[in-house]
């Protein structure tokens, strides 16, 4: 009988001691890092250099917006690019619903 209460008591403490060890031998994870936005982009990224419209002068207007926004990610003024993106994005469509420009 005392030797059953001793192993009871050992098995306890050993269940204790590794449930302990659980707990507190994990290492802490470090939250991940954000990501940098990318500040590499090429032409053909943007779509530069395609043809987007039959007509050559729409093309060059259209890659010449399309540069615009690709210089100013490639600087990483992120809001700003956002913004700008969106502007010549309007701007194109525009261009490309332009009579002269589907001719």
């Amino acid at each position: 009988m005392r030797q059953t209460r001793r192993d009871l008591g050992t098995m306890a403490m050993v269940v204790a001691l590794l449930a302990l060890l659980g707990a507190c031998g994990k290492p802490k994870e470090e939250p991940p890092q954000p990501t940098k936005p990318r500040t590499d982009f090429a032409p053909e990224d943007f779509g530069i250099g395609k043809q987007h419209t039959p007509n050559a002068a729409c093309n060059r207007e259209i890659d010449a917006l399309l540069d615009a926004t690709r210089l100013c990610f490639n600087q990483g003024a992120r809001p700003e690019c956002d913004a700008l993106q969106t502007r010549n994005s309007r701007d194109i469509s525009r261009l490309k619903g332009m009579r002269r420009c589907a001719a």
